[in-house]
């Protein structure tokens, strides 16, 4: 399990550098809400929308990264998806 706090990241801008922005965490959470059929993935998206933060396991992360990828565009995927696929590739070994 490895802790992800969504409230801010940081994304890069146009010009190369990088800016620490707030994340739209709580429509994310919604977002998942409203889309899921997983008991689960409501659980995780009532966390999230309370929190800001979740711990993941390999199985949630690669739930949270389609959700993220239908919902975010690429300045975000690019932030978040490196993470996720750590959690995904090292928590599965």
């Amino acid at each position: 399990m490895k802790k992800i706090d969504f409230r801010t990241v940081t994304v890069k801008k146009i010009d190369g550098s990088m800016e620490k922005v707030d994340m739209d965490y709580q429509g994310l959470a919604n977002y998942i809400y409203n889309e899921t059929k997983d008991l689960g993935e409501l659980e995780m998206a009532r966390r999230l929308y309370k929190t800001g933060s979740l711990e993941l396991d390999s199985k949630s992360a690669s739930a949270l990264r389609v959700y993220v990828e239908q919902a975010f565009g690429a300045v975000v995927h690019e932030v978040l998806f490196p993470v996720l696929d750590d959690i995904i590739n090292n928590l599965k070994k």
